[in-house]
Order: C-alpha cells, then structure tokens, then sequence
C-alpha cells in the first residue's frame, strides 16, 4: 500500500521531521534514504526521507516536489547510527544524515577522466625493447622502463613526470603499439605495487592478540579488543591478518586512521594485501569521492581505508571496524554534528554486531579505563618486532641550557652535537617542533606593547618566510611591523619559536646538510606532502624539521636520532587533557627512531623535565602515566570518570553573550539537581574572542550516561540562536579553548 505522506529532516539544528504530501504522481516512489526537494521556509530545500505514514502531525502540509535519487542512499545501520547521533550529540538528524555522505554522492558530480597507460606486450618483450630504445629513443627507452618499474600500469601523466619525459614521447609508445592508453575515470586510488604475502612468524604476542580479534568475529555478535602495542609492534600485521580472516569469509572492512597518517605508506601497506581496496580521504575531488563510495556500496572493496569521515562508509557485508591510533584528537570533528569518529564506529558495529579494533602505542585514558574495568578486551603487544629494543630518551633540562649560554637558541648543546654526529655518519634526523611559524609572540621593548590579532583574543605569529604575520584562528594576515605603532620605538622584538626558526638555526650550523621543513605552510598540496616523504625516503633529505604531520605512520629505518626542540608546547594548554596529549606526542615522535638496526636515539628538550608526562615517556612507561593522570582525572571527577558537555556562547555583544549564558545556567541547574551532574560557569573561555565574537561557555560534568540523557535532552530544548547570540554544544569536547 502507498503512504501519503513523508516524514522529512534537513541539514539544520533541529532534531524533529516535517510532514509532506506525497502527491498521486510520486505515490510508491518514495521511501526511506531517499532525498527529497520540497518547500521549505518559503523557498526550496533538499530534505531526507526518513519515514512514511499515512496521517500527518499537523493538519496543513505541503507536498513533496521531486525526489532526487532513482535508489536510497542510507541504509538501516547508517540510519540507526545516525539517529544514535542525533540524540547523543544533540545535532539535528538531518545533520548527522549530511555528514554520512560525502560532498560527491550529494551533488551527484561524476569523476573527472583520466589517461592510463598500460603494457600493450609481454613485460619479457618490453624489457627488450627497452634495450632497443636505449640509443635510438632514449625519452622512450626512460619511460617503457619507469612503466615497468611501476608494474605495468600508470597515469599517463604520471608516467611522464616519474620519467622526467613530455606527454608526446607517451604518446610515440602507444603508436607503436608498445603501450595502450585508456581513458577511463579516476579513482581516489589505485594500487601499483606488487601483491605481497607474508613469509614471516607472528609473534607470540601478535597470535594471542588475533586469536582474541577471531574468537570474536567467530561469535558474530560483536565486541571490542584495545591493541596496546608500543611503535613498531606490529599491529598493523595484526589487522591485516584480521582483515584477511574476515575477506576469506566474503565480508568487508573499514580501517579508520588519522588523516595525517594517511601516507602513502600506510596506503601502500594494505595495497599490497588486497586487490580490491577504496581510499577516503581529503585530498580526493567530490567526484573521486563519489566514485569511490558507488564501489564501496556496490560490494567492489574488500577495505575501506580512511579518515573520519570513512566510519559512514556503506558496506552491504559489514564484518570488522579497525581505528588505528585511536587516541587521536582528529577523530573528533569540531564543527557540527560534533561527533567523534571511535564512538561512532562503536556504534555502529554494535548495530551490525562485528568486531572493532582500536589500536595504539598510547591508548586514550577513556579506552584504557574501559578496557581495564572489563568492557573491553585487552590485548599488550609489548617489545617492537625483531626484537628491536626501543629508542633510549634523553632528556635536557631547558632551565639549566639557558643559564649557560648567551643569547636565545632554539636547539641544547646536546642536540647540536648528536645532529653533527648523525650527519657525519650518514644517518638521517628528525626535528619536531608543534608549532609553525617563526616568532610566536611580537612587542616592543620600550612600552610593552603586543601584537594582537583585533578579532581574536591570541598574538599574532611572525611567518619569514613571508614577511608577514598571521593570526593562526582567523588567518587574519597583515605585513610584519617594523616599529611600534603606540610608541614609534623600532626595537620590535620578536619571542619564541616555531619551526621556520629552527630550520634557519639549523641551516645556520649546518650550511652543506639538506634541510627540509614539513608543516601546513610548507606541505599545502598533497603533492607536496608525497614528494617531503619520498625524498627523505630516498636519503636526499637528512634532517626533516616539522610538527605533528612528521610524528606519525611513518617507517625510516635511517633516522637514529629524533630531537624533541620543545616538549612543552602542549603541556601548557589550558585544558585538562594537556598531559595526556603531551605524552602521546613524545611517546609517537619517539616511535620514529630505532626501527633499522642502527638503533635509535630521542632528545627531549624540556623546561619541566620533573613533570610526570615527560618523565613517563622518556621511560616508554604508559601503564606509569596512565595510573597517575587516571587518579587526577578521578579526584577532580573528569573522564572517563564522567562526561563532559561543553556549551560554547559567542556573538558580537559582549553583555548579550554573558547574559544569555547565565540565562542557559539556570536552566541546566534545575536539571542537574534532579540527577548526579555539576554545572559550572559561565565563564569566559580560554580564548575570550574570536573573528570578532565575544564568548563565554558552561562546563557541565554528568556522572553517568542517564544524567547525560537528559541533560542532552535539556539543552536540546533550548533555542540555538537567540538575539545574535549562538549557542554551540559539545558533547566530550576533545578542546576546552
């Protein structure tokens, strides 16, 4: 029978359906994960069906103008997951919906076109006539070599830049019938390496740990194992080898990593295990994405690797969910729907009852405190593979460096000689600084003036390299000051650093050495990013100066010393998750060293070399952290003791912003007494103003998941905009700033 009405949702805040007219003409087309185009606020709107009834909740409606898809595009987990979303998150569910889908599949756009070039003759009688080239054509003898090299198979484009000929030497191959050109659409990604098969043992640890991940996907009702593994364990193998277990049985895997460990590496790694692999990501175009999500819901991946955004993937034959370095913050969206990728993930495989892993050198403390109270499976892999000991930590104490010498340097003594050491023997070096730019803080001497940015409550950086500085919230840009503008003093002095001063520092010391800097201003192409990684792969590169993007998934058996120029950066935030974030960082930036035979060795550069995050990592003692940071977190009632809302104010009006956050706190007060949770504030957040808005935030702390609920339910209740002020919610905020 044929519904007469749609219950629709859009992509706003608000978390209710509105009912349509199906006309006659569309009556037993619709149906639920369809998008629908109707009226709406006296314009046009895309909405999502996600019912069907045959009364509707108000007595006048209007009726339903189109419907956009021939097929639905949600399917029931998705829808479950999604609703789980909206209620938890206190989003909209037309929200949660739209971020399901990526921008390609909603604008339907197709993937652009491509030339690839394949071998059109033998691999045996290419190589021979590569010889035959060699004097006659040696353009075309370079690049019928590099297509060998790659397999047989390759972007035509890229076959001529990797050979370093034009596009009309590819061209000269296919006419004489060496190679053949197909124009085909691009995908997000195409392996071209060779298919591998391991030759090697598990370790003993490595089998008890998959016997723990197959004994759950035998029972097919779900389940979570912790991979706690320190850097270079292996347990990437271990998910791989899950992976394989779950493909033999015609089913399908989803491997979620950060996106800045998204390497090609990474990539490469699984490519050479399975044939049929989809990649999602930030750097494909929508209609790549597009592609690439038709496959994956036609059942043509056997894995789909990706980054946040890959958890809503659309697998028919669901059968396992990993998330690699799953204590990462960037899992965690900061623009609505807030959600964070892990708990999604969890979600969603206990809806499809599978199997998840969440693995990590540093679990989140949340995780760590689960698995320990029974809810979770523990599996230790403990010593890295080959039985390669992990790197000895050094720390310098800062405090004594700076007494010693005149003058401000952004490397210890130490550092300076084990870098010259390093360099005279051949090996390469890794210099992590989390923070970009030059000078992190600008004033005069004279009158104590600072550089502020006028929309944010933050200095501005100094960027050298282009003589300008810039505030790192707003990109507000503006030229470097040359003097002081309340006083007119010209001894501007800049303070601090970032990674452009310790690239020209160590430049300066080491004038013949090959220098490279890898950060957001360096890398802003992907293409950039490749070519850093590829270089310092191939030893042209000997030190590699950069932030969190060089601290991740990243294998250079070379590197024997990795210096850490200033382990405090995050240490000082004002959140309390500083020292948890401060020892993932050393503990990830130290697992960059030691994996060849040479060893490995980290230098950590500190002012607080007694603080129980630095001294812990420098012991690779995570069990040592975690005791200690898990009893500050219970003293104070913080996760995984409780969950945190975070609710942001911000408008134009500084006494607007503050009177509607203390309106907000009476409110949520009455629910709190009714149930085991703590209302603070408000308060003027951290960051006090940003792009021109005033903001102050409450900091409400629930117990357990029932006082939670219905706090969530509270602040759902409450209007979102109201006199210019928007209220912003963030359920287990990963930034308190």
């Amino acid at each position: 029978m044929a519904h007469s009405f749609a219950q629709v949702v859009f992509n706003i805040p608000v978390d209710r359906a509105f009912d349509y007219a199906i006309p006659p003409a569309l009556r037993g087309r619709i149906q639920p994960g369809l998008r629908l185009l109707v009226p709406f606020r006296n314009e046009t709107a895309i909405g999502y069906c996600v019912g069907l009834s045959e009364e509707p909740a108000v007595p006048r409606v209007k009726e339903v103008i189109k419907v956009l898809d021939e097929e639905p595009l949600i399917d029931e987990d998705i829808f479950a997951v999604t609703r789980w979303m909206a209620d938890y998150y206190v989003c909209g569910w037309g929200e949660a919906l739209e971020a399901a889908l990526p921008a390609g599949v909603r604008e339907a756009r197709s993937a652009r076109k491509v030339r690839v070039a394949r071998l059109a003759v033998s691999p045996e009688e290419a190589s021979g006539r590569v010889d035959e080239l060699e004097k006659k054509a040696p353009a075309q003898c370079r690049a019928l070599a590099t297509l060998l090299d790659l397999g047989g198979e390759s972007l035509a484009a890229e076959l001529a830049k990797e050979a370093g000929v034009s596009a009309g030497v590819v061209n000269s191959l296919a006419q004489k019938g060496l190679i053949g050109i197909e124009e085909t659409q691009a995908l997000g990604y195409e392996y071209k390496g060779p298919r591998e098969r391991p030759t090697f043992e598990l370790t003993q640890e490595q089998k008890k740990a998959l016997a723990l991940v197959k004994e759950k996907i035998d029972k097919e009702t779900g389940g979570v194992v912790l991979l706690y593994g320190v850097t270079g364990s292996g347990k990437t193998e271990v998910y791989i080898r899950a992976i394989e277990e779950v493909v033999r049985r015609g089913k399908e895997a989803i491997v979620l990593v950060p996106e800045i460990s998204l390497t090609p590496q990474t990539i490469a790694r699984f490519g050479a295990r399975f044939s049929k692999l989809a990649v999602l990501h930030s750097h494909l175009t929508p209609g790549q994405r597009h592609r690439q999500w038709r496959q994956i819901r036609r059942g043509e991946a056997q894995v789909v690797i990706g980054a946040r955004s890959a958890v809503f993937a659309p697998t028919r034959r669901l059968g396992l969910i990993v998330i690699d370095e799953e204590h990462e913050n960037t899992f965690k969206q900061e623009k609505a729907p807030r959600y964070n990728a892990r708990e999604v993930a969890l979600s969603r495989a206990k809806v499809c009852q599978v199997p998840v892993i969440l693995g990590s050198a540093t679990p989140s403390l949340e995780s760590y405190a689960r698995a320990k109270a029974g809810e979770f499976s523990l599996a230790v892999l403990p010593g890295r593979v080959e039985g390669r000991p992990l790197p000895q930590v050094e720390i310098v104490d800062m405090t004594t460096e700076t007494g010693a010498r005149r003058g401000f340097h952004s490397l210890s003594r130490r550092l300076e000689q084990l870098i010259a050491d390093r360099l005279k023997k051949g090996e390469q070096v890794i210099l992590f600084l989390n923070r970009r730019g030059f000078a992190t803080y600008i004033s005069c001497r004279r009158c104590g003036w600072v550089l502020r940015c006028s929309k944010c409550d933050i200095s501005m950086v100094y960027h050298k390299a282009r003589e300008k500085v810039l505030c790192h919230y707003c990109n507000r840009t503006l030229p470097a000051p040359q003097e002081c503008p309340e006083c007119g003093y010209s001894g501007i002095h800049y303070y601090g650093l970032g990674t452009e001063k310790v690239e020209e520092e160590v430049k300066a010391l080491h004038p013949q050495a090959r220098v490279r800097r890898m950060d957001s201003d360096a890398m802003r192409r992907q293409a950039s990013y490749e070519e850093a990684l590829g270089a310092f792969q191939r030893g042209e590169t000997e030190i590699l100066v950069g932030t969190q993007m060089i601290a991740k998934g990243l294998h250079f058996p070379n590197v024997t010393l990795v210096g850490v120029v200033g382990a405090d950066v995050s240490l000082n935030l004002p959140d309390f998750r500083a020292s948890e974030r401060t020892f993932e960082l050393l503990a990830q930036v130290a697992g960059r060293t030691g994996r060849g035979p040479k060893g490995g060795l980290v230098v950590v550069q500190t002012f607080s070399p007694e603080h129980y995050s630095v001294a812990s990592a420098s012991k690779h003692n995570f069990a040592g952290f975690a005791e200690q940071e898990l009893q500050f977190r219970r003293q104070l009632d913080y996760p995984p003791y409780s969950h945190l809302i975070r609710v942001l104010f911000q408008g134009r009006k500084d006494f607007e912003v503050k009177q509607r956050a203390e309106e907000a706190v009476v409110w949520l007060k009455r629910t709190a007494s009714k149930v085991d949770a703590e209302v603070l504030g408000p308060a003027l957040s951290p960051i006090a103003q940003l792009r021109g808005r005033f903001r102050y935030h409450i900091i409400i702390k629930a117990k357990d998941d029932a006082s939670l609920s219905k706090l969530t339910r509270t602040l759902g209740a409450m209007k979102r905009f109201q006199g210019g002020v928007q209220m912003v919610i963030d359920v287990d905020p990963y930034s308190m700033l």
